[in-house]
């Protein structure tokens, strides 16, 4: 049984986050209210071997259909592959009415949705999230956009998919490290929002939740239902929007450092989240970081992932887009619940909530 959210923007505008087993019955009614013609379908390339029969079964609800299969991949975010894309829609003639379908994980949710605010101004999107990240995260809410080399996502734009269709089962082809990976954004909500999904996880190993899908669907609606309200209070990122980036500040720096792709992004939220739960407690914060850390392990964090000295990720955050002026700014909380965004002036400070998360979690490793 699926289980549909609205998610309202720019205020009459909305679209449905649809979420739940054997959804493919909701997709063929959707569509039907957009020219089926023709279709541009944008696809992971691992998932064009692994979803063939998913694949197909949309395939089959329009009259014709167009591939480009994107490399898998962080890599892949780049704007060589973004004007390959917009080659690809414009050779074979698409118009406004076309609809671009987007198959994958956030890579092709953000290239190919920065690809149809582009094409003509803008082409239909629909987004079929394939990884538990881009269920509960990236597909919602308009933010697309590409990788530069100064820094993760600093190119692209706002724009609102028409649809979002997460089938739970699609879950079932995923590597165990892309499984985990979502839950990154899965304790983020519950960090910023919902403790109660913290309490749910609590005392659990995260890969043990793949042969429970009624709770994993459970999770899954409640995060959309957290970003649902967030984004529709503040579409832009202008303000309240930002709380979603808890953790985001130091997990793009670990990213840029390490090299896009050598660190899954939900490994370097979560390595982010720790350091920023240290940081709010320096600012004040009563934090229980424990309901954090009791997962190190089920992410699957490793020493390399925390080989970064404190000057060089200080560097790498100097030139997040979210940072104004010279200042560094940061989401943090006063309690799990309950965030707040504030400028940390004093470096040494930042540096040294650091250092303690690389010491927590190398011992984590050791003792894993």
């Amino acid at each position: 049984m699926a289980n549909k959210q609205t998610i309202k923007v720019n205020g009459s505008e909305q679209y449905n986050v649809v979420v739940g087993l054997d959804i493919l019955q909701n997709f063929k009614i959707f569509i039907r209210d957009y020219d089926t013609n023709k279709s541009i379908f944008v696809i992971d390339s691992n998932v064009n071997d692994k979803q063939s029969e998913l694949i197909q079964n949309l395939k089959a609800c329009f009259n014709e259909t167009f591939d480009y299969i994107v490399p898998a991949g962080e890599e892949s975010k780049n704007v060589n592959q973004f004007n390959q894309i917009v080659d690809f829609c414009l050779n074979e003639g698409v118009t406004r009415e076309t609809t671009l379908i987007a198959i994958g994980g956030g890579v092709v949710g953000d290239l190919a949705g920065y690809v149809a605010s582009s094409v003509l101004r803008g082409l239909p999107l629909v987004h079929i999230p394939t990884t538990l990240l881009a269920m509960v995260d990236s597909s919602i809410g308009g933010k697309t956009g590409i990788n530069h080399t100064t820094g993760k996502n600093l190119i692209g734009s706002f724009y609102q998919p028409k649809g979002v269709f997460a089938d739970i089962d699609v879950l079932d082809t995923l590597s165990d490290l892309e499984f985990i990976c979502g839950f990154g954004e899965i304790l983020k909500y519950g960090a910023i929002s919902d403790p109660v999904i913290l309490e749910i996880l609590h005392g659990k190993n995260l890969l043990d939740l793949r042969e429970n899908k009624n709770q994993m669907e459970s999770i899954i609606q409640r995060c959309v239902k957290i970003k649902g309200l967030v984004v529709t209070q503040d579409t832009k990122e202008s303000g309240h929007r930002m709380i979603l980036n808890f953790g985001h500040t130091f997990a793009h720096a670990i990213e840029k450092v390490l090299g896009y792709g050598k660190i899954a992004h939900g490994q370097a939220v979560f390595i982010g989240m720790v350091t920023a739960c240290y940081l709010s407690e320096e600012m004040g914060g009563n934090v229980n970081e424990a309901l954090l850390l009791e997962h190190a392990s089920s992410m699957q964090i490793l020493p390399e992932h925390l080989n970064i000295d404190a000057e060089t990720l200080i560097e790498a955050m100097q030139s997040d887009k979210k940072k104004k002026k010279n200042e560094l700014r940061f989401v943090l909380l006063k309690q799990f619940g309950k965030p707040f965004v504030s400028i940390v002036p004093d470096i040494k400070t930042v540096i040294q909530c650091w250092e303690k998360t690389r010491l927590i979690l190398t011992d984590a490793y050791s003792h894993s």
